[in-house]
Protein backbone atom coordinates (compact mmCIF):
# COMPACT_ATOMS: atom_id res chain seq x y z
CA UNK A 1 0.00 0.00 0.00
CA UNK A 2 1.32 3.36 -0.92
CA UNK A 3 2.23 6.31 1.32
CA UNK A 4 -0.83 8.51 0.07
CA UNK A 5 -3.82 5.33 0.95
CA UNK A 6 -2.22 4.35 4.21
CA UNK A 7 -2.24 8.03 5.40
CA UNK A 8 -6.10 8.19 3.73
CA UNK A 9 -7.03 4.43 5.35
CA UNK A 10 -5.47 5.30 9.06
CA UNK A 11 -7.10 8.54 9.15
CA UNK A 12 -10.60 7.05 8.05
CA UNK A 13 -10.74 4.40 11.10
CA UNK A 14 -9.91 7.61 13.29
CA UNK A 15 -12.98 10.00 12.13
CA UNK A 16 -15.30 7.11 12.28
CA UNK A 17 -14.48 7.00 16.19
CA UNK A 18 -15.72 11.02 16.17
CA UNK A 19 -18.44 9.49 14.20
CA UNK A 20 -19.42 7.12 16.84
CA UNK A 21 -18.94 9.86 19.77
CA UNK A 22 -21.27 11.97 17.72
CA UNK A 23 -23.94 8.95 17.80
CA UNK A 24 -23.89 9.13 21.21
CA UNK A 25 -24.18 12.47 22.40
CA UNK A 26 -27.24 12.28 19.87
CA UNK A 27 -28.55 9.71 21.39
CA UNK A 28 -28.57 11.21 25.33
CA UNK A 29 -29.69 14.39 23.55
CA UNK A 30 -32.73 13.60 26.52
CA UNK A 31 -30.75 12.15 29.41
CA UNK A 32 -31.09 13.74 32.16
CA UNK A 33 -27.31 14.83 33.77
CA UNK A 34 -25.41 13.64 30.17
CA UNK A 35 -22.49 15.26 29.56
CA UNK A 36 -21.45 15.74 26.03
CA UNK A 37 -17.96 14.52 24.77
CA UNK A 38 -15.74 16.32 21.77
CA UNK A 39 -13.09 14.32 20.03
CA UNK A 40 -9.71 15.77 19.69
CA UNK A 41 -7.26 14.57 17.10
CA UNK A 42 -3.47 15.22 16.55
CA UNK A 43 -0.92 14.84 13.94
CA UNK A 44 0.10 10.86 13.47
CA UNK A 45 3.77 10.17 13.10
CA UNK A 46 5.79 12.34 10.29
CA UNK A 47 9.00 10.36 8.37
CA UNK A 48 11.20 12.43 7.52
CA UNK A 49 13.00 11.34 3.86
CA UNK A 50 16.28 12.56 3.61
CA UNK A 51 18.40 11.61 -0.14
CA UNK A 52 19.80 15.00 -0.92
CA UNK A 53 21.43 14.48 -4.16
CA UNK A 54 23.88 17.50 -3.93
CA UNK A 55 24.39 18.74 -0.29
CA UNK A 56 27.18 20.93 -1.23
CA UNK A 57 25.33 23.08 -3.30
CA UNK A 58 22.17 23.88 -0.54
CA UNK A 59 24.62 25.58 1.66
CA UNK A 60 22.72 28.37 3.66
CA UNK A 61 19.66 26.73 2.85
CA UNK A 62 16.71 27.84 5.65
CA UNK A 63 14.38 24.87 5.66
CA UNK A 64 14.69 21.76 7.21
CA UNK A 65 16.35 19.37 4.74
CA UNK A 66 14.34 16.55 3.66
CA UNK A 67 10.80 15.59 2.58
CA UNK A 68 8.68 15.17 5.73
CA UNK A 69 5.61 12.55 4.85
CA UNK A 70 2.54 12.47 7.06
CA UNK A 71 1.09 9.35 8.48
CA UNK A 72 -2.83 11.11 8.41
CA UNK A 73 -4.58 12.44 12.10
CA UNK A 74 -4.98 9.85 14.74
CA UNK A 75 -7.88 10.42 17.39
CA UNK A 76 -5.73 11.58 20.13
CA UNK A 77 -8.22 12.08 23.42
CA UNK A 78 -11.46 12.93 24.22
CA UNK A 79 -12.68 15.71 26.28
CA UNK A 80 -15.56 15.90 28.58
CA UNK A 81 -17.74 19.21 28.07
CA UNK A 82 -19.22 20.16 31.55
CA UNK A 83 -21.07 23.11 30.71
CA UNK A 84 -24.95 23.40 32.37
CA UNK A 85 -27.63 21.77 30.71
CA UNK A 86 -30.88 23.01 30.47
CA UNK A 87 -33.01 23.05 33.22
CA UNK A 88 -36.31 20.52 33.50
CA UNK A 89 -39.02 21.79 36.14
CA UNK A 90 -40.64 18.38 37.87
CA UNK A 91 -41.72 19.53 40.72
CA UNK A 92 -40.66 15.89 42.05
CA UNK A 93 -39.31 15.75 45.59
CA UNK A 94 -36.90 13.22 44.89
CA UNK A 95 -35.45 15.29 41.90
CA UNK A 96 -32.71 17.20 42.69
CA UNK A 97 -30.20 19.49 39.87
CA UNK A 98 -26.41 20.43 40.98
CA UNK A 99 -26.03 24.57 39.81
CA UNK A 100 -22.94 24.80 38.08
CA UNK A 101 -20.56 22.97 36.47
CA UNK A 102 -18.14 20.87 38.64
CA UNK A 103 -20.19 19.86 41.07
CA UNK A 104 -21.45 15.18 41.06
CA UNK A 105 -23.55 13.43 42.89
CA UNK A 106 -21.36 10.76 44.96
CA UNK A 107 -23.11 7.35 44.80
CA UNK A 108 -21.83 3.98 45.30
CA UNK A 109 -22.00 0.33 43.53
CA UNK A 110 -20.64 -3.02 44.85
CA UNK A 111 -18.50 -0.98 47.50
CA UNK A 112 -17.09 1.60 44.66
CA UNK A 113 -17.84 5.03 44.67
CA UNK A 114 -19.15 6.28 41.28
CA UNK A 115 -19.76 10.57 39.94
CA UNK A 116 -23.15 11.41 38.44
CA UNK A 117 -25.50 14.66 37.39
CA UNK A 118 -28.25 12.89 36.94
CA UNK A 119 -30.34 13.54 39.77
CA UNK A 120 -33.87 11.02 39.04
CA UNK A 121 -33.91 9.50 42.43
CA UNK A 122 -36.16 6.57 43.71
CA UNK A 123 -36.87 4.93 46.87
CA UNK A 124 -35.90 1.17 47.30
CA UNK A 125 -37.02 -0.56 50.47
CA UNK A 126 -34.85 -2.62 52.58
CA UNK A 127 -35.84 -6.12 53.05
CA UNK A 128 -37.54 -6.83 56.23
CA UNK A 129 -37.43 -3.32 57.74
CA UNK A 130 -39.44 -0.08 57.68
CA UNK A 131 -36.26 1.73 56.46
CA UNK A 132 -35.94 3.13 52.62
CA UNK A 133 -32.57 3.59 50.21
CA UNK A 134 -32.33 6.75 47.98
CA UNK A 135 -31.11 5.50 45.00
CA UNK A 136 -30.41 6.51 41.38
CA UNK A 137 -32.48 5.06 38.93
CA UNK A 138 -29.59 2.56 38.33
CA UNK A 139 -29.95 1.48 41.74
CA UNK A 140 -26.80 2.68 42.90
CA UNK A 141 -27.23 4.25 46.74
CA UNK A 142 -26.71 7.44 47.35
CA UNK A 143 -24.55 8.84 49.68
CA UNK A 144 -24.59 11.54 52.02
CA UNK A 145 -21.65 13.98 53.11
CA UNK A 146 -19.81 10.78 54.97
CA UNK A 147 -19.75 8.50 52.37
CA UNK A 148 -22.67 6.17 54.23
CA UNK A 149 -25.64 5.31 52.12
CA UNK A 150 -28.79 7.46 52.46
CA UNK A 151 -31.52 5.46 54.52
CA UNK A 152 -34.53 7.28 56.51
CA UNK A 153 -37.65 5.02 57.76
CA UNK A 154 -40.37 4.69 54.73
CA UNK A 155 -43.63 6.62 56.57
CA UNK A 156 -42.03 10.02 55.77
CA UNK A 157 -44.52 12.36 55.07
CA UNK A 158 -42.35 14.88 53.41
CA UNK A 159 -38.75 15.73 51.94
CA UNK A 160 -37.54 18.68 51.73
CA UNK A 161 -33.90 20.42 50.87
CA UNK A 162 -32.30 23.23 51.12
CA UNK A 163 -29.51 24.85 48.34
CA UNK A 164 -26.62 23.62 50.09
CA UNK A 165 -27.96 19.85 49.68
CA UNK A 166 -29.29 19.60 53.66
CA UNK A 167 -32.54 16.76 53.24
CA UNK A 168 -35.51 17.34 56.17
CA UNK A 169 -37.44 14.05 56.50
CA UNK A 170 -40.88 14.25 58.59
CA UNK A 171 -43.11 11.83 59.29
CA UNK A 172 -46.20 11.02 59.66
CA UNK A 173 -45.79 9.60 63.18
CA UNK A 174 -45.32 12.36 64.76
CA UNK A 175 -43.50 10.71 67.69
CA UNK A 176 -40.43 10.55 65.10
CA UNK A 177 -38.12 13.10 65.18
CA UNK A 178 -37.21 14.82 61.73
CA UNK A 179 -34.18 13.35 60.26
CA UNK A 180 -31.74 15.72 58.42
CA UNK A 181 -29.38 14.08 55.56
CA UNK A 182 -26.45 16.09 53.83
CA UNK A 183 -26.13 15.11 50.31
CA UNK A 184 -22.85 13.67 49.44
CA UNK A 185 -21.43 16.14 46.84
CA UNK A 186 -18.09 16.15 44.76
CA UNK A 187 -16.36 19.11 43.66
CA UNK A 188 -13.43 17.62 40.53
CA UNK A 189 -11.71 20.47 39.68
CA UNK A 190 -10.38 18.32 36.78
CA UNK A 191 -13.34 16.83 34.88
CA UNK A 192 -11.04 15.65 32.05
CA UNK A 193 -10.32 12.68 34.82
CA UNK A 194 -13.40 11.50 34.99
CA UNK A 195 -13.86 7.97 33.21
CA UNK A 196 -17.28 6.89 31.95
CA UNK A 197 -18.32 3.65 32.89
CA UNK A 198 -21.98 2.96 31.73
CA UNK A 199 -25.04 4.03 33.25
CA UNK A 200 -24.43 7.79 33.09
CA UNK A 201 -21.44 7.29 35.79
CA UNK A 202 -18.42 8.67 36.27
CA UNK A 203 -15.55 7.37 37.93
CA UNK A 204 -11.88 8.38 39.08
CA UNK A 205 -8.48 7.22 38.25
CA UNK A 206 -7.06 5.40 41.40
CA UNK A 207 -8.29 6.32 44.71
CA UNK A 208 -10.70 9.32 45.90
CA UNK A 209 -7.95 9.79 48.93
CA UNK A 210 -5.60 10.35 46.36
CA UNK A 211 -7.14 12.49 44.29
CA UNK A 212 -8.13 14.75 47.41
CA UNK A 213 -4.38 14.64 48.04
CA UNK A 214 -3.86 16.10 44.53
CA UNK A 215 -6.59 18.55 44.95
CA UNK A 216 -8.04 17.05 41.79
CA UNK A 217 -11.44 16.04 44.30
CA UNK A 218 -13.20 18.08 46.96
CA UNK A 219 -15.88 17.10 49.35
CA UNK A 220 -18.52 19.38 50.68
CA UNK A 221 -18.35 22.17 48.85
CA UNK A 222 -20.51 24.77 50.45
CA UNK A 223 -20.54 26.73 47.38
CA UNK A 224 -22.55 24.05 45.30
CA UNK A 225 -25.63 24.54 45.41
CA UNK A 226 -28.37 22.08 44.99
CA UNK A 227 -32.51 22.58 43.24
CA UNK A 228 -35.09 20.24 44.43
CA UNK A 229 -37.99 19.54 42.05
CA UNK A 230 -35.86 20.14 39.16
CA UNK A 231 -33.81 18.07 36.69
CA UNK A 232 -30.58 19.39 34.52
CA UNK A 233 -31.03 17.63 30.62
CA UNK A 234 -28.10 16.97 28.42
CA UNK A 235 -25.95 19.62 27.77
CA UNK A 236 -26.48 18.52 23.95
CA UNK A 237 -26.58 20.78 21.10
CA UNK A 238 -28.69 18.81 18.46
CA UNK A 239 -27.92 21.62 16.05
CA UNK A 240 -24.34 21.64 16.60
CA UNK A 241 -23.74 17.94 16.84
CA UNK A 242 -25.50 17.92 13.07
CA UNK A 243 -23.53 20.29 11.88
CA UNK A 244 -20.01 18.68 13.44
CA UNK A 245 -21.75 15.03 11.66
CA UNK A 246 -21.96 16.63 8.11
CA UNK A 247 -18.51 18.05 8.20
CA UNK A 248 -16.84 14.91 9.39
CA UNK A 249 -18.74 12.90 6.82
CA UNK A 250 -17.11 14.93 4.55
CA UNK A 251 -13.94 14.64 5.59
CA UNK A 252 -14.67 10.84 5.70
CA UNK A 253 -15.48 10.99 1.75
CA UNK A 254 -12.54 13.26 1.56
CA UNK A 255 -10.31 10.52 2.24
CA UNK A 256 -11.81 8.23 0.71
CA UNK A 257 -11.75 9.58 -2.66
CA UNK A 258 -7.74 10.02 -2.30
CA UNK A 259 -7.85 6.06 -1.68
CA UNK A 260 -9.72 6.15 -4.98
CA UNK A 261 -7.55 8.39 -6.83
CA UNK A 262 -4.14 6.35 -5.21
CA UNK A 263 -5.29 3.40 -6.82
CA UNK A 264 -6.05 4.90 -9.77
CA UNK A 265 -2.61 6.01 -9.87
CA UNK A 266 -1.25 2.87 -9.38
CA UNK A 267 -2.81 1.42 -11.81
CA UNK A 268 -1.95 3.33 -14.26
CA UNK A 269 1.36 2.93 -13.44
CA UNK A 270 1.13 -0.65 -14.25
CA UNK A 271 -0.28 -0.18 -17.24
CA UNK A 272 2.66 1.95 -18.10
CA UNK A 273 5.74 -0.02 -20.55
CA UNK A 274 8.78 0.93 -20.76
Amino acid sequence: MNIQMNTAATTMRELQKKVDMIANNVSNVNTAGYKRQEANFSDALVQSIEKQANPPHEVGRQTPYGLRIGSGAIFAQTSLQTEQGTVKQTDRPLDFMIQGDSGFFRVASEGQTFYTRDGSFQLQPVPNSDQVNLVTANGDSVLDSNGQPISFNGEYESIQANENGTLQVTYKNQALAPTQIQLGIADIARPNLLEKIGGNRYQLPGTEAEQLASGNLQLGNNEIKISQGALEMSNVDLTDEMTELIATQRLLESQGKAITFADDMMGLVNTMKG
